[in-house]
C-alpha cells in the first residue's frame, strides 16, 4: 500500500545549543524538513535500512530487514519509489533465509558504471533464537548486479570473508580520488583463534577496476590505538573523502557499557596516500552508533547517526556537516512521521542511509518505534527530504 508523504516544514529550534559542548565548531541552521513520510510500516518490525540508491531510471531502491541485527529467521526486503521518495510501493523483492538458524540483510550501492551491487549477507547463527545473535555466528556475502534497475540480480561471486567469524558490510560505497572503490566493514571472530591469511578489525573491501572484482578486507584502525590504551573493537565504519584526496574515517565502539554508555564516542583517523597507511586512531566527541557520509554537490559534508548522548533521546537519528570532514556542527534530526516529528523510544540510529538530492538536500531514510504498530520490535521504515544549508 502506498503511502503519500505530508508536505512539511520544521525548524528544530529546540536542539540547538546541544552541540556547543559535545561537538566542534558552533551550532548551525538547522534543518529544514521539507517532506516526510513512511517508507514501510506494513511490514511488521521493519527495520534497518541496507542502503538507499537511485537507479538509471531515476527510481529510489532501499532494503530492510524484519529482525534486529539480521537476527535467525530475518528476511530482507527491496522496496522501490517512482517519484523520488514521495510515496514507495510494497516489497517488489524479498530474501528469505535457507534454514531457521539464519539471518538474511542486504547492502545496496550504486556503481560507477550505473549498474547496482547488492550485497547478500548470510548470517549462520548458534541456533534460531533472537538471542543467538550475542553469540557465534559466520557469514558469507554473496555479490549479486543488476543491469535493469534493480527488477533482478545475477550472481558474480563472494566476498573473500574470514571463516568462523562475523563479517559485516555497510549499504554504502566510496570513490577515492585515484578511482578506487571501497565498502566499509568489520570482522571479528568468537572463536578462540583467527585464521591465518584474514585480517581481522575495522576497515574496507577495495575495487580497483570499478567494483567488478574486490579485494580482501583492509583494516583501518589499529586496536589497540597504542600501547597505552585498551582494545575498543572498533567498528560500523564511514568515511569523509575530501577534495585533497585526504580520507577521514570514522568508528564506532562498544567498550563503556551501563550507565556510561554516553562515553562510546567514535574515534578517527585519516589517509594521505588513499588509504593504504593511517594515522593513530584517535577519540572524537561525537557518541554515535552506525554512522554514514555524503557528501552534497555545494561541498559540504553530511554524517548521519544514532547519536547516544542525543538530548531529544538516546540514540536519535542525528545529523552533523563539515567543511573538512573533521570538525562536525550538530544540525538537528529527521522528522519521525508517525510519532509527530519526534522519536518514541531508542529504537533507532541503528542504520540509516542518505542519498543528495540537490545542492544542499538530501533523502534520508532510518528506522523509528511506534508503539501502535504491532510486533515485536514496532517499528518501521521512515523517510525524508532535507535540507542543510551550509553554516554560517
Amino acid at each position: 500500500m502506498k503511502v503519500l508523504m505530508k508536505t512539511f516544514f520544521i525548524v528544530v529550534l529546540s536542539l540547538l545549543g546541544v552541540c556547543s559542548a559535545s561537538w566542534a565548531g558552533s551550532a548551525g541552521a538547522p534543518l529544514k524538513v521539507l517532506r516526510y513520510g513512511p517508507v514501510n510500516d506494513q511490514i511488521v518490525d521493519a527495520l534497518s535500512p541496507g542502503g538507499l540508491v537511485q537507479c538509471n531510471a531515476g527510481d529510489l531502491i532501499t532494503t530492510f530487514g524484519d529482525k534486529g541485527d539480521s537476527a535467525a529467521g530475518s528476511k530482507c526486503y527491496f522496496v522501490r519509489s517512482k517519484d523520488q521518495g514521495k510515496t514507495w510501493a510494497p516489497p517488489y523483492m524479498v530474501i528469505a533465509p535457507q534454514n531457521p538458524k539464519e539471518g538474511i540483510a542486504a547492502g545496496l550501492v550504486s556503481l560507477p558504471n550505473g549498474e547496482l551491487l547488492m550485497l547478500l549477507l548470510r548470517i549462520a547463527h548458534s541456533n534460531s533464537s533472537r538471542e543467538s545473535v550475542f553469540g557465534y555466528r559466520e557469514t558469507t556475502i554473496e555479490l549479486k548486479v543488476s543491469q535493469d534497475n534493480g527488477a533482478s540480480f545475477a550472481s558474480v561471486g563472494f566476498l573473500d570473508t574470514a571463516p568462523e567469524s562475523l563479517t559485516s558490510v555497510s549499504g554504502a560505497i566510496y570513490s577515492l580520488k585515484n578511482g578506487d572503490l571501497i565498502i566499509p566493514a568489520y570482522c571479528y571472530t568468537s572463536r578462540p583463534r583467527e585464521h591465518p591469511g584474514y585480517q581481522y578489525g575495522a576497515g574496507f573491501f577495495r575495487s580497483l577496476d570499478g567494483g567488478a572484482n574486490w579485494g580482501p578486507l583492509e583494516v583501518v584502525f589499529d586496536d589497540p590505538p597504542s600501547t597505552e590504551e585498551v582494545r575498543q573493537g572498533f567498528n560500523e565504519e564511514a568515511f569523509a573523502v575530501r577534495e585533497d584526496g585526504v580520507i577521514i574515517a570514522y568508528a564506532r565502539v562498544d567498550v563503556h557499557t551501563g550507565a556510561d554508555y554516553k562515553q562510546n564516542n567514535m574515534w578517527m583517523c585519516q589517509s594521505e596516500d588513499q588509504g593504504v597507511t593511517w594515522t593513530k586512531p584517535v577519540e572524537t566527541s561525537i557518541a554515535g552508533i552506525y554512522p554514514v557520509i555524503n557528501m552534497l554537490p555545494s561541498g559540504q559534508f553530511v554524517m548521519a547517526c544514532g547519536l547516544r548522548d542525543s538530548n531529544v533521546m538516546r540514540r536519535t537519528t542525528s545529523l552533523f556537516t563539515s567543511s573538512d570532514g573533521i570538525n562536525w556542527t550538530y544540525r538537528g534530526h529527521p522528522y519521525y512521521s508517525r510519532t509527530k516529528g519526534m522519536p518514541a523510544n531508542s529504537a533507532t540510529g541503528g542504520s540509516q542511509a542518505m542519498l543528495p538530492m540537490g545542492e544542499n538536500s538530501l533523502y534520508i531514510v532510518f528506522y523509528a518505534h511506534d508503539p501502535a504498530l504491532p510486533g515485536y520490535h514496532k517499528t518501521y521504515v521512515d523517510g525524508g527530504l532535507l535540507e542543510v544549508l551550509p553554516a554560517p
